[in-house]
């Protein structure tokens, strides 16, 4: 039987027909790697099933890590001639043949940054052993915002669209901004607003007096991902996941708009990254600070008409490189 967070037992579900239904969260692991104690992004591989890329919030070196479906460390990627300033969001996508893993140095707490960046790699195949390798990006797409500066700490890509999402981390309203998906022209360009999110509500009453920061911060946006679908997008806040879904002929701007669904999460320090895995049946969450938590969160395979994910047995594994 595999151990779950008792307060949030059962199953997550919410009214209407056709609703999404995610399990109780599965802690899977827990990291205690001292090179992992700011997870700030998540993003499934491409090439490897259960296989999903993390990186720390401003990463000295620069690099990613790619971990099992238990949190052991596959492979080390540092990406070179880049300066990390505030990494906070990584998204995978597959275009014109090609996995790829986009980079957002997105991050900015003080308000102040007049250029932001997005680093491109190919995705690298993996070993069997553990590796560490270097490579530099692929390309660099340098951008502001036309209203100032702007703390973002999510990022997804939809490759049906070839589009950058970013959603702000301001609570309540954070906006919603587009780029195109892809190098530019190499000059500075200018994210295109597409509207607010009014949907996630900012902590009020009892939340904004705890003590506990995830309660006073908790409608603050930490991290975003699509599916490969392209018709779910996920929003994870330090107190909850919001699942946004994308009818036939919608734009993401009036998916936003709609009514999303919650999911609230276990009481954690701060909770900063989520992804879809490759199949798109589960949610992999985790966040900074050591030890780390290793979470899965399953779709209701059955309700949702998807393929089951492969599923670790035995009981969560403390993991310390």
């Amino acid at each position: 039987m595999k151990p779950h967070f008792a307060l949030l037992a059962g199953v997550f579900a919410c009214a209407g027909a056709g609703a999404a239904q995610l399990s109780a969260p599965i802690l899977d692991a827990v990291i205690t790697d001292r090179s992992l104690d700011e997870i700030s992004g998540i993003a499934a591989s491409r090439r490897s099933d259960g296989v999903y890329w993390v990186h720390n919030d401003a990463p000295r070196p620069a690099e990613l890590v790619a971990l099992d479906m238990h949190g052991k460390r596959r492979a080390t990627v540092r990406i070179i001639g880049v300066r990390a300033i505030d990494w906070e969001d990584i998204a995978s996508y597959t275009l014109d043949g090609k996995s790829w893993l986009l980079i957002g140095d997105i991050g900015d707490n003080a308000g102040m940054r007049k250029e932001y960046e997005i680093l491109a790699i190919e995705e690298p195949a993996l070993d069997a052993h553990a590796t560490t390798s270097t490579v530099e990006p692929a390309w660099r797409l340098r951008f502001r915002y036309a209203d100032g500066a702007h703390n973002v700490e999510a990022m997804a890509v939809d490759v049906t669209t070839r589009e950058i999402l970013l959603l702000g981390k301001r609570s309540p309203n954070p906006g919603l901004y587009s780029l195109p998906l892809g190098p530019g022209s190499g000059t500075t360009m200018v994210a295109k607003k597409l509207g607010e999110v009014v949907a996630i509500p900012a902590p009020d009453g009892e939340a904004l007096a705890a003590r506990f920061p995830a309660a006073r911060m908790g409608g603050s946006v930490t991290g975003m991902d699509i599916d490969a679908q392209a018709r779910r997008a996920i929003v994870l806040t330090y107190r909850d996941i919001w699942l946004f879904t994308r009818g036939a002929k919608q734009s993401w701007s009036d998916a936003f708009v709609g009514t999303p669904q919650r999911f609230p999460l276990p009481l954690l320090a701060a909770a900063e990254a989520i992804g879809f895995d490759r199949s798109g049946t589960m949610i992999r969450v985790s966040g900074e600070g050591r030890p780390a938590p290793w979470l899965r969160f399953e779709f209701n395979t059955e309700a949702n008409g998807l393929r089951p994910p492969d599923r670790p047995g035995g009981l969560p594994t403390l993991i310390s490189q």
